[in-house]
Formats: C-alpha cells, structure tokens, sequence
C-alpha cells in the first residue's frame, strides 16, 4: 500500500492526485538503494529465469477498491486483501477474504472477513500479511483512524484459528507506532507490514514515513524479528551494523530496501530473502535478494518480472511465508507468483504475473537439511516407496493413504533422489498406537519414540488405531514431536 491510506481518507482531490504523483515516482540510484554491506563489493550473480505466466486481471469479482493481497498456497490458494464492499456498517477499509484453485484464480467465496472498528485507532484496516505457524493463523495489518492526517497509520495484529474469523491481539492496541523521527511532507506513519515465520520468529518488514531511516520522500523498509509475534519483548532489529537488539535509537535507523508497499519470503533453496518491490520501476516488478543471516548483504543481481501495477504486490508463498516448491520437485526451480492491482484511483482487477527462478542447484547437490527445507509441509511421492510428508524437515512415511491426505496440503512427485535426500524421520503405520492422558492431547507413539499430537480424532480412526488411555506421567516422560493437524 503505496500510502494507499491516503487515497480512502476524504482529502481533496487536487491534494490526492499530487500525493500520487509524488508516490509513484519510480526511485533512483542504484538497483536497491537503501541497501549496503559487503556483497554491495562484488559483482552479483544474476538468476536466470523461465515460464513466464500471466493472468493480467479479473481474479476477484471486486469492490469499490482490491489490493495489498496476502496469497497463501494450502491445498487451496487462500488470499486476503484490503477491499471496500458496498453498505459496510463502518465507513473505511475491510480485509476481504477468497480462495482459488491456483494462483491465477478466479477466487471465489469472496467475504469480508476482518473490518475497522469506529471507535478504535482502526478504524480502516489494511494492508493484510497473514502466516500460519502451529495451527494459528497470525494477520499483522495497518489501520488508521480519520481523519488523516491528524491521525498516522499504526500496525496492528489478529489471530485465528481458520484464516476467517479474527480475534484482535495485543489487547486490541498497536503492535508498532510511528517513531516520529522525522516530520516528513509524506505523513502516512507506519505501516504495510509483510511477516515470515522462520527458525522460530515472526521476521516483519514495514514502511514508516516518519523513521529517520527512510529518505526525504518517507521511503524505506524496515526490518524486525522477535519470538513473541506482538513484538512487545525479545526484537531485534537490523542495523547497518547487522541484527541488533531493539533500543529507541536504532529500531528505525537503517532501511533494508528502498521503497513502499513491498513484500517479502524466505528462499530455502537460495537461502535468501525475497523482496517483491514496485518502486524501482512502473514497468513490473523487482525482486531484490536479501543474505539469509546478514540483511545488508545481497548474494544476488536483482530479478524483474513483467508486469503493470498499481499497488504493492503479494507474493504467493508457504502458510509460513517461505517460497514455495516447484510442481516438479525440483530444487533448483524457484516459482514466483505475484498478485497485485492493475488499475489505478481507485486500484482494482488483481492480476497475477510470475516466472521461475532458476539457481542450478540440483537437490542432490544441496545438504539433507536443505532439501528438507525446502519441502517443508508438503506431500511427497514417488512410485514404490510410501507417501511420505515432510515435517520438521524430516519424512514422516504413511502406510494408508487416508490419514496422509487429511494432513498434506500441496503434493509433489520427486525422484527417488531427493525423496531419500530428505532426512527419515518416523513412519506411521496402519493401526499406530496411539494415547491420551489428562490434560494432554491425542498422540501418535512413533518409531523414533516421540508422541506426535493431533488435533483431531479423525487422524486417529483414518489411521485404523484407537486412543489407549495412560498416566500423565507416562505420557509427559516421552518427548514430543511435530503436531499433525487436520487440514480444512
């Protein structure tokens, strides 16, 4: 949301227009100014890329305006956007909600699923990034309250246990406010959150106009990660000095990329951050390559997909904001998928624009816990050798098919190769033994000796097994393993 925010509060339209203009603009300078370190030394490889595929509008029926899309790839393709339906109880801005059988749509069971509250500081919510991360799904998302500009855009957080129906965190209050750095011309705040769920933190990049770290016009991104998804304790930020722990004077000092209204995943097979940016040019789309461990390196040339936009893009990613896997099984192919508006004042008609990343590097060339990586969450199959779902970055192998198709969400056939490049983990045979205690849920008691919970009996009875009752003690003296969830 390229200070979308501006264009839906009641400001002339002479004044609106100009603040377009001035947004828009494409940015100067080097390829990803803002961005500095030691790979900004060297020459960067530039990845090649091929499949270039387009849906160039028309994925949602629409209303009286559709961006700043969150796409997740989960069985379904689920996506929230920020949209304005028609006879809305609170005048502003509502997370609309749809689904598709890919990312080129249609979406359909189109709703509004999360809306402003007249008397709260949100008032319009925007500007979704929704993850899921152990059966809880987390939307960070801006809101304001008019009038503009008296009022700033905050960031705020909701959770959920569907994706449909939210629940505000934090006890209703912003996660993140302006720093107020600055007194800018651009007075939009902060805002535009985008999140990833890695190696147990949420990682959230966001615009903040007010920041001393972005640049004259408001533009930058800045960079936090923490275990506690309201950002309340453990941040750290990233400083031109790498990850450091969040103090008032650094949390808005550096901007990892120029510009407004990105958005962003993890690569497991580049390990690096991809940021999905429109400000460098009008006429598609970059991608900007972020050092996995180190923000302020970038290990590779920028990428470009084709493409006219008019609003920040979403990238279609895993539910926990990782890249996803190729339909091939294929290491070294990378899909991007991007959806974003393609009309302008107000932005409508979504369109999809992607291509494949290709980096060259075979599965059986990456170290075992790569590949697992990569696969993470996914279904995998290979003819003669059990279905098999990667968790934990590890083969969790079924002998009966029901219970592996109520837990995976994408499946992929692999080589035989990579499927035995995936780290074993456990096997879930038919009629599996299977306890409960007090207070304690459902488990699986598998080969590796650790209780695996469910969260639902169908798991359970799909499998052929029955529930045998034991102490709690017995229960809590074996250790625990990934929980195995239903999947809608």
């Amino acid at each position: 949301m390229a200070n979308a925010s501006l264009r839906r509060l009641a400001i002339p339209v002479g004044i609106a227009l100009a603040l377009l203009l001035f947004l828009f603009l494409p940015t100067t300078g080097s390829a990803a100014p803002g961005r500095s370190g030691a790979g900004s030394a060297k020459a960067l490889a530039q990845l090649p890329s091929d499949s270039y595929r387009t849906n160039p509008a028309g994925l949602v029926p629409g209303t009286a305006y559709d961006y700043a899309p969150s796409i997740m790839e989960d069985r379904t393709y689920r996506m929230w956007w920020c949209g304005a339906p028609h006879g809305d109880t609170v005048p502003g801005d509502d997370i609309m909600y749809a689904e598709a059988d890919s990312p080129g749509g249609p979406f359909r069971q189109q709703r509004s699923v999360f809306n402003g509250r007249s008397d709260g500081w949100d008032q319009h919510t925007c500007d979704p990034s929704v993850l899921r991360v152990n059966g809880t799904y987390y939307m960070f998302y801006g809101g304001i309250k008019d009038p503009y500009p008296a009022n700033r855009t905050e960031i705020g957080l909701a959770t959920s246990t569907d994706g449909l129906n939210w629940q505000r965190a934090n006890d209703g209050r912003p996660i993140i406010s302006p720093s107020f750095d600055v007194n800018r011309p651009n007075k939009y705040g902060a805002g535009q959150p985008s999140a990833i769920y890695r190696d147990g933190k949420f990682y959230l990049l966001f615009t903040d106009t007010t920041g001393r770290g972005a640049d004259a016009g408001g533009s930058g991104q800045f960079a936090w990660r923490s275990a506690d998804p309201t950002f309340q304790k453990g941040v750290e930020v990233a400083t031109a000095h790498g990850w450091r722990p969040r103090t008032d004077d650094n949390d808005r000092s550096f901007s990892v990329v120029k510009g407004f209204s990105v958005d962003w995943q993890y690569s497991d097979a580049l390990d690096a951050f991809i940021v999905a940016s429109n400000g460098p040019r009008q006429d598609g789309t970059v991608l900007h390559f972020l050092d996995g461990n180190d923000l302020r390196v970038h290990p590779y040339a920028d990428g470009f997909v084709p493409g006219t936009w008019t609003e920040g893009p979403g990238i279609v990613s895993r539910p926990d904001k990782h890249a996803r896997a190729s339909s091939t099984g294929d290491c070294g192919r990378i899909p991007i998928d991007l959806v974003q508006s393609t009309t302008t004042f107000p932005p409508r008609t979504p369109g999809r624009f992607g291509l494949d990343l290709l980096s060259g590097k075979a599965c059986t060339k990456l170290s075992p816990k790569r590949v697992g990586a990569i696969f993470e969450g996914y279904g995998i199959q290979v003819q003669g050798l059990p279905a098999t779902y990667v968790t934990d970055g590890r083969r969790l192998q079924f002998a009966k098919a029901e219970p592996y198709l109520h837990v995976t969400g994408q499946r992929i056939g692999v080589s035989s190769e990579t499927f035995h490049r995936i780290p074993y983990g456990a096997s879930l045979h038919a009629g599996q033994k299977a306890v409960a205690a007090t207070g304690r849920p459902g488990a699986f008691l598998l080969d590796d000796r650790r209780l695996w919970p469910v969260d639902s009996d169908k798991l359970i009875t799909s499998n052929g097994s029955s529930l045998t009752r034991i102490s709690t003690d017995d229960y809590d003296s074996h250790p625990v393993g990934p929980a195995l969830r239903l999947r809608p």
